[in-house]
Formats: C-alpha cells, structure tokens, sequence
C-alpha cells in the first residue's frame, strides 16, 4: 500500500464526490477510478458505496479513514520536521579541493547543496591532490577531493566518487596543432608548456609519462594560480595539460586527447573512521545521494 492510494481515498472520502477529489488533487477522474479500485483489491474490501447519488463510505472505509487521516498527518509531520532540521543545521562546510575542479565543477555542486542547507556556509581551500591526502591522513582537514586512480588510498580513505574526466592538451585556438584529432607525448619533447607546480596529480601523471618515454617538455611557466595559466595559454606562450572540461569552458582554448588516453577520476575523501563536523557530513551523504 502507498500513501499516494492513501490521499486519494482520503479526498474521495472527505468530499463524497469522485469527480470533485479528481479536480482538488489535478487527476483524471478514471486515474482516481482506479487507484480506490487497486485499493479496494489490495486490501480485498469494499470501501464506498456507490448505489446512491453520493459515494457512502462501508464500515470498513470509516475505519480505514481514521487510519489513513492519522498516518498521511504523521507523513506531514515527519517531512516538517526534516524540513526544520535543514534549516536547523548551522555551521562551515570546509573543503579542500584542486583548482581546476574548484572552477569549473564545484560551483554547481556547492548551489545545490546550500540551496537546501540554508543555515550552512562554505568555505573552499585550494590544494593538489598530492596535498589534499596528506592533509586528510594527518588530520588536518575533514574532507576534501582528491584522485580515485591510486588504488593505495583506499584503505586509508573512503571515497565518494565525484566526476570522470578525460586529461587533454590544451591550447589557443589558432594553435597549429588545434585541428589534430589527438596529440601523441612524443610531440611534447621540447615544445612549450605552462603547467601547474608538482604536488598535482594531471602534472605529476604528465612528469612520470614523459619519464617513461624520454620526453623533455620545455616548462615555460609552473603555477598553481589557474587562470594565469589559462591567460597564458590563450596567449599562445604554450600549451598545458587540463581537464576536458576546461577547454569546453573556456573561450579561445581547445582541448585535444593526449595518445595514450589519460583519464582523470575525482572523489570526495574522509579518513576512513573519522567522525567529522555534522555540516562536513551532511555535504558527504548529499554528494553520494544526488551523484
């Protein structure tokens, strides 16, 4: 039995018309038709009587309206009082989150958390990821984002994965290689680049790859501060390398797939065992419900 059955007897009951509970709930009369009748078989009862001009409850309807009156206000009741205890929570989410995510992901993660947390503020620390895990094995900070591609962490960590991205070259529009369907890490030996400090995982990953192939990258510009490098970029100082998302998002700049495929698994992180703050929680239980 489901409480939607519930209502709509309890209207059909309280007003004695089928046509007058179809209009007050925004139904079609037969759909009311049909969920008393479903409701009628499942509790194996007649509960109208439908001889006369008005629908008459049967003894049985009577008792059932008293229930089902006591359990929809209980409904009522339960989801006021859920409502309030959002509104009840107070406090600072805290986060530590890489750059790139926290610019062109996070924003809308954060709005649609708030919007229903509205007693609650947000505070955003920007750090790779390399110190992001640090951080949360030390205790440092409660929660933060960090790469789900180490396996190693896992037993250290609880992770609720956040966003699968692919790991591109990006440059400026009018770069020679901007129409090339991919982009091999043999054609990076010497070409420019501007590309995050170490301690990142997109520029550790890039560091271990061109290890591996003898490939000698010319780093014209390490910085952490995102949108210089995107500047940097758009003015043709050289590529770098960036989530999928940052070419679609930004203006001027285009991404093309690196040979081999790289892919880049995001996930917000606690210690494993740590009770942390209710505001920190509750960010973590809304992100593993709604993603």
């Amino acid at each position: 039995m489901d409480l939607r059955k519930l209502e709509i007897f309890s209207r059909v009951a309280e007003l004695r018309n089928f046509s007058q509970a179809a209009a007050s709930l925004h139904m079609a009369q037969p759909a009311v038709s049909i969920a008393i009748r479903k409701l009628e078989e499942e509790l194996d009862t007649s509960l109208f009587d439908r001889g006369g001009k008005r629908v008459a409850l049967t003894a049985e309807g009577e008792e059932l309206l008293q229930r089902a009156q006591l359990i929809l206000q209980e409904v009522e009741e339960l989801k006021r009082s859920s409502s309030a205890m959002k509104d009840l929570l107070q406090g600072e989410l805290s986060i530590a989150c890489p750059s790139m995510l926290a610019t062109y992901f996070l924003p809308d993660l954060l709005a649609g958390f708030l919007g229903e947390y509205p007693g609650l503020q947000a505070s955003v620390t920007q750090a790779g990821t390399t110190v992001v895990e640090q951080l949360l094995l030390e205790d440092a900070i409660e929660i933060g984002v960090t790469t789900s591609n180490d396996p190693a962490l896992v037993p250290e960590l609880e992770l609720v994965p956040l966003i699968s991205e692919q790991i591109v070259l990006c440059m400026a529009a009018d770069h020679p290689w901007a129409k090339r369907r991919y982009i091999s890490l043999k054609d990076l030996d010497g070409s420019p680049m501007a590309v995050y400090e170490s301690g990142y995982f997109i520029r550790n990953k890039l560091d271990q790859l061109c290890h591996e192939q003898g490939v000698r990258p010319e780093y014209r510009m390490q910085s952490n501060f995102l949108p210089l490098l995107v500047r940097v970029v758009k003015q043709g100082l050289g590529t770098t390398v960036g989530l999928k998302v940052m070419a679609e998002e930004e203006p001027g700049i285009v991404g093309v797939p690196l040979s081999p495929r790289l892919e880049l698994d995001m996930a917000l992180a606690k210690r494993r065992g740590r009770i942390i703050s209710r505001a920190n929680q509750a960010f973590l239980d809304w992100v593993a419900f709604k993603l």
